[in-house]
């Protein structure tokens, strides 16, 4: 009996201790899964300070940077050249197409050249330009009105065999005074910002042309003062108030020695009143009377 009992108790108290170890794991397990439960999401939602919305970081804690891949350098690459310049801005100053300017300390600095004012362009003068364009032994459709005045201001070239070619240019000079004088002789000049251009002008006289003239008295005491270089119509019915006559070129001859009005006569006994000059250096003969329709 006592072998039996003693060994029933035995084995109660065997069985109880088995069931306080499984009540301890129990118990384990459960306060595990309430710290899993109750605790670990705090922890881990107070910890997260790297994810934020918009372009700022958020106002409280530090952002953490990923690190950088194993093998990647965090200074410069090498390879690159040297004396790479800190900032580079556009040069606008004279002669500066694509030039860059670079200087000053860090990422923004550096010389801007301001662009200077262009110069103004000078307008052209085209009359200047026809001054400029005449040579000598050009001829022009230039002639004095009458009027102390050319027809023009422009010299407008025309071949020496055209019918306007009233004027040949023997030079070209900086003042008109460099320019011959004497009958049948004149210059026309322009000034342009300073310069003066004067063309020597020498009449060219043709047959059937008329010129202009003052006549003073009459009979064996009349004067013929004639315009030598102008031009007027034959026909026509008025003339500036300081002429009073019209002139018809009869004859252009090489001047013979001791040359007069005797020596215009164009057929044996003409009795025509001629009036005669010597132009173009004495060396031609110019005959002409009063035009008479």
């Amino acid at each position: 009996m006592d072998g039996a009992s003693g060994g029933a108790g035995s084995g109660a108290n065997a069985g109880s201790s088995e069931e306080q170890r499984q009540r301890g794991v129990w118990i384990l397990v459960a306060a595990a899964l309430a710290f899993a439960v109750l605790v670990l999401p705090q922890v881990v939602e107070d910890d997260d300070k790297t994810s934020f919305a918009g372009s700022s970081l958020p106002s409280s804690g530090s952002s953490r940077l990923p690190a950088l891949p194993s093998g990647i350098p965090s200074g410069v690459p090498s390879g690159l050249p040297s004396g790479l310049p800190t900032s580079s801005v556009p040069s606008y100053g004279s002669g500066g197409g694509g030039q860059q300017t670079g200087g000053g300390s860090g990422g923004g600095g550096g010389s801007v050249e301001t662009q200077q004012p262009a110069t103004p362009s000078v307008a052209p003068d085209p009359t200047a330009e026809a001054y400029r364009a005449v040579s000598p032994g050009d001829c022009l459709a230039v002639y004095d009105t009458g009027y102390d005045d050319y027809n023009t201001q422009v010299p407008a070239r025309v071949g020496c065999s055209a019918y306007n070619a009233y004027m040949w240019v023997s030079a070209v000079r900086s003042s008109g005074s460099g320019c011959p004088q004497g009958p049948g002789r004149n210059y026309m000049s322009y000034t342009s910002r300073g310069q003066t251009i004067a063309l020597c002008l020498t009449r060219q006289f043709k047959v059937g042309y008329c010129l202009l003239a003052k006549q003073s008295g009459s009979g064996q005491s009349a004067q013929m003062r004639a315009g030598l270089m102008t031009g007027v119509d034959c026909d026509a019915k008025r003339v500036p108030a300081q002429y009073n006559q019209i002139l018809h070129i009869t004859g252009v001859y090489k001047a013979p020695a001791n040359a007069s009005a005797s020596n215009c006569a164009r057929v044996q006994g003409d009795r025509t009143y001629y009036w005669s000059w010597l132009v173009n250096g004495g060396r031609t003969l110019l005959c002409t009377m009063v035009y008479r329709g």
